[in-house]
């Protein structure tokens, strides 16, 4: 460290030195590539809000054409799609200041299609805001579903209830509760629960950027890791017999992604790993070790997303749990 408590060029070299290694491994590529992976620049997404599109989807898309936004079908979500110039037009488009459209990284598509409920289904969002999975999933759902959007930061309760309000979506209870303790507070079981949890947000990393990695550290991650952990047994205590919980991060490092997951299925055998459901060309199966500890063998069916020019790296798993009936005979 420098004497004014800043980390020395030395340091800073040292810290992509270690950082590089660790998502070389599990991303099975030599160090220079996972930096090319994590310089990439990339291209939004966009889908379209039926809630607040009552003339369809296509009028939507012609009346962005004439706006100046070009675009194409997400090729594994061909309701989504990609932008193939800058966001702003679409940004400064009537069609998104209405709430009609939603723009997000595609990676933040994939948990929305894994968490497969019906409609009718009562759902907690348990890191909610800014709001733009919930909102997405409830647009599926034609709102019909009994949304609970939790966020434990207050101050970011009112863009959540902002974003919910502007695409017509109607949630049953918006609160703000701890997500390591939300079964302490909810006396509620849902058929379906998002838990896109507080991460280190490894994935969010640019390195074509000075400075990218000044706030990253082992210890955050580990910090990150035991917090993922609580939030994970404790959401998990709130689904229902058959529900599903989809668990996903931003982030890389097996200590935030397989490791809360393996600890959860070696505590609630009820808990089981099902298939997401959903294809990608850019993603890896979740790994079966790291540094020595072995995870359960079912995490391979867990999606580790690598960078494109269209998507983030993301980690998405779907967990279902076991009825009683299914628990007898297993």
């Amino acid at each position: 460290m420098s004497r004014r408590g800043r980390p020395s060029p030395g340091g800073a070299d040292r810290r992509t030195a270690v950082f590089l290694g660790r998502v070389a491994e599990v991303w099975g590529v030599r160090p220079d590539r996972a930096a090319e992976m994590l310089s990439i620049s990339h291209r939004s997404s966009f889908w379209i809000n039926g809630l607040r599109s009552a003339a369809g989807p296509d009028a939507v898309l012609d009346e962005l054409a004439s706006a100046g936004v070009e675009s194409v079908p997400v090729p594994w979500y061909p309701a989504a799609r990609h932008l193939l110039g800058d966001k702003r037009p679409l940004v400064e488009s009537a069609a998104f200041r209405e709430g009609r459209v939603y723009l997000q990284n595609a990676s933040s598509f994939v948990p929305v299609l894994a968490l497969a409920v019906e409609r009718g289904a009562s759902v907690l969002d348990v890191c909610a805001a800014p709001g733009g999975k919930a909102a997405h999933l409830a647009v599926r759902l034609g709102n019909d579903l009994r949304l609970w959007l939790n966020d434990a930061l207050p101050a970011r309760l009112p863009k959540l209830q902002e974003v919910v309000a502007l695409h017509g979506i109607s949630p049953w209870q918006v609160t703000g509760h701890p997500g390591q303790y939300i079964d302490r507070f909810v006396d509620q079981a849902f058929d379906g629960i998002l838990l896109d949890a507080q991460c280190s947000g490894e994935g969010m990393t640019d390195l074509s950027k000075p400075g990218a990695l000044r706030f990253w550290s082992l210890d955050r991650v580990e910090k990150m890791s035991r917090l993922q952990q609580r939030m994970l047994m404790a959401a998990f205590k709130l689904l229902k017999p058959g529900g599903l919980l989809v668990y996903s991060t931003c982030t890389i490092s097996p200590e935030e992604n397989e490791a809360p997951l393996d600890h959860l299925l070696r505590h609630r055998p009820e808990a089981d790993v099902v298939p997401l459901g959903v294809e990608l060309e850019n993603a890896r199966p979740g790994l079966a070790s790291w540094q020595g500890r072995r995870y359960d063998q079912r995490l391979s069916a867990a999606c580790r997303v690598l960078p494109t020019e269209t998507m983030e790296p993301f980690f998405v798993c779907l967990i279902r749990r076991r009825t009683a009936a299914e628990m007898r005979e297993a």
